[in-house]
Formats: C-alpha cells, sequence, structure tokens
C-alpha cells in the first residue's frame, strides 16, 4: 500500500515537471541556436577586417552536396560565412553550419537574397533585424539577432506570436 502511494506522488510530480521542463530545452535550443547565429555574423565581421576583405554571410542550400548559398530567406537550413574565391564564382568556406533543429526558424524580412555583407572596415551593407522563434507554438523564448549599418551584432531577447 505504501509502494502504491509512493507511484502515485511520483507520477502526479513528473506529470507537473514534465511540462517546465520542455520551456527549459525549448529556451536552451533558442538561445543555442541564436548564439550560434550570433557568432557566425561576429565572425564574418573580424574577418573582413582582419583580411581587409569582403566576406558575406549566406543562408545555406541543404539540397546542394558543397556549400552553397540558397538565394532564399531561410536560414533555418544552415549558413555559410565566406570570402569570394579567387576563380570566377567560387568561394573560400570560412565556417558551414549545419541546419537548426526542426521546431526552429530564423528568418529576417530585410534581407530577401538571404546574404549579408561585410566590408573591409567591417560595416555591413544593411541593417538587419533576424528573427529566430519556433514554428508551431508562441514562444516566450524567441531571440532576435540585430545587425546595425555600422556592422555591431547585438543577441537580444524578445516573445514570439
Amino acid at each position: 500500500m505504501e509502494l502504491l502511494v509512493v507511484i502515485a506522488i511520483a507520477a502526479i510530480l513528473v506529470g507537473i515537471g514534465v511540462p517546465s521542463f520542455r520551456s527549459v530545452i525549448h529556451s536552451a535550443q533558442s538561445r543555442e541556436a541564436a548564439t550560434a547565429f550570433y557568432g557566425g555574423l561576429a565572425r564574418a565581421r573580424s574577418e573582413a577586417i582582419a583580411r581587409n576583405r569582403v566576406i558575406t554571410v549566406c543562408a545555406s542550400n541543404p539540397a546542394a552536396s558543397t556549400p552553397t548559398c540558397a538565394n532564399s530567406n531561410t536560414w533555418e537550413n544552415g549558413w555559410i560565412v565566406y570570402q569570394p574565391g579567387v576563380a570566377p564564382n567560387t568561394i573560400d568556406a570560412l565556417q558551414v553550419q549545419p541546419p537548426l533543429p526542426d521546431a526552429l526558424r530564423l528568418r529576417d524580412n530585410s534581407v530577401t537574397t538571404g546574404m549579408l555583407t561585410f566590408d573591409a572596415s567591417g560595416r555591413a551593407t544593411s541593417a538587419s533585424v533576424f528573427n529566430l522563434c519556433r514554428s508551431s507554438t508562441p514562444d516566450a523564448y524567441g531571440r532576435r539577432v540585430v545587425v546595425s549599418r555600422s556592422g555591431r551584432v547585438a543577441l537580444e531577447q524578445q516573445t514570439c506570436s
């Protein structure tokens, strides 16, 4: 009888704890993905200044066998930090990020081509705001990565609807 009471109490506690643990997992996934994207943009800017060259970050094409830009605004498929190659239409990839977990989406409405370029002085070609949210539900753990025209990259928390 005592064992049944203990099992019932444990089941109640697990039933209460699992939903709150799910939110911890969602928060960690969002934070990790946003930090990876922030790091990629910061690296691109640093490399542009250090190499005194143009460095570009683009949305990755998941169907390609080699790192290729997707020319779309779907950043959740990963991204590539690269400098233009020596040969025409080639790239020298500095960083290739794999796709994000399925539940996350990363979009930027101001960069429709799926590319962001930093010039040799570290300035961005355009100011951009990237929103990272869960695709299925309203998300209190969303993140925003803001790139100013001066090239400054900032990471912020946001609520997604």
